[in-house]
């Protein structure tokens, strides 16, 4: 009966978006509902999106095209997300500060709690008098051990905690999901119950929105492959660069593949050699076709660009 999704970092509005649609794309259940977002801009101001029906599809008038792009770049965002038709304002679904941060959660944190507050209203207002996620969530829920919700808070500062109450952690549907990218650039929380699967769920929501933010295959350059670029027996498979990033030898660690016709692929992020040092990482494998010792084809292509992942410590190769 809902799903909780907040996340930190570069594009949490469309992580957010990105990981809702994967799950209603999967799951069934109480999804594709309603849906109550909040996004905190790069100017510091609240940026809402809802709709009672049709779930991710329908929150934009055209689509995710159509979505403000303060929206999407913002780095924090949250949503809370169901079956349709919920009481007015959705907004109570996820209550936001600009200056302190964000909560949603799933099951009803907007219900009333012993402090005559909402569960997640409460929550928000121990964050705004400087009070940290984890004691601000843990000391609401403590209070509220019967109460059918689970809380996720995110402050500005990447902090997060999600957890469900005493009563809910009873429930044997419910999924929950944390992630962190090294060195705090990204974080992801996921609460849910009633939607299945309910194992892989949270886990592909969270996965899907942090790719969206540190994508592992972002690329920061490129070099260029062509056919009868010549192979060389090396230590291990490498590519050869010159200046400019044209490939200049594929460096191979199988001396079978110097002789007759060969397919081979050379391996996940295969080291790019420049002047005889490391310059970065492939980060696509093309499929070769080699003829005695020379690149025949290329993914079917005689030229091929590769994106690549420069080392820290070098420049990206010159323009091709």
């Amino acid at each position: 009966m809902t799903i909780g999704i907040a996340a930190y970092g570069r594009d949490a509005g469309l992580a957010v978006l990105r990981a809702l649609a994967a799950v209603e794309a999967v799951g069934r259940g109480a999804i594709g509902g309603f849906v109550s977002m909040v996004a905190i801009s790069s100017a510091g101001v609240l940026v809402r999106a809802e709709t009672q029906r049709g779930g991710s599809a329908r929150l934009f008038e055209g689509g995710l095209a159509s979505a403000p792009g303060a929206l999407l770049e913002a780095g924090i965002a949250g949503l809370m997300s169901s079956g349709p038709d919920r009481p007015e304002p959705l907004s109570q679904f996820t209550p936001a500060l600009a200056d302190v941060g964000l909560v949603t959660g799933h099951r009803m944190p907007n219900t009333m709690g012993a402090g005559g507050l909402n569960l997640n209203d409460e929550v928000l207002d121990l964050l705004r008098r400087g009070i940290g996620v984890d004691e601000a969530v843990q000391r609401v829920l403590a209070a509220n051990p019967g109460s059918d919700a689970g809380v996720i808070a995110l402050s500005i500062h990447g902090e997060v905690c999600a957890a469900d109450s005493a009563h809910v952690e009873r429930r044997g549907d419910r999924g929950r999901a944390l992630l962190r990218a090294a060195g705090g650039d990204a974080v992801v929380a996921v609460l849910h119950n009633s939607i299945h699967p309910v194992r892989p769920l949270a886990q592909l929501a969270a996965e899907v929105a942090l790719d969206v933010m540190l994508p592992a295959d972002r690329a920061d350059g490129r070099i260029r492959l062509r056919s009868g670029t010549p192979l060389r027996l090396g230590p291990a498979n490498a590519v050869e660069i010159a200046p400019d990033g044209m490939v200049e030898t594929v460096l191979v660690e199988d001396p079978r593949f110097l002789d007759g016709g060969w397919s081979l692929g050379l391996g996940h992020e295969t080291a790019v050699l420049g002047a005889g040092r490391l310059m970065g990482a492939m980060l696509y494998e093309p499929y070769l076709v080699v003829q005695d010792g020379l690149v025949k084809t290329l993914d079917g292509r005689d030229d091929i660009f590769i994106p690549i992942r420069v080392s820290a410590d070098r420049a990206p190769p010159g323009r091709l």
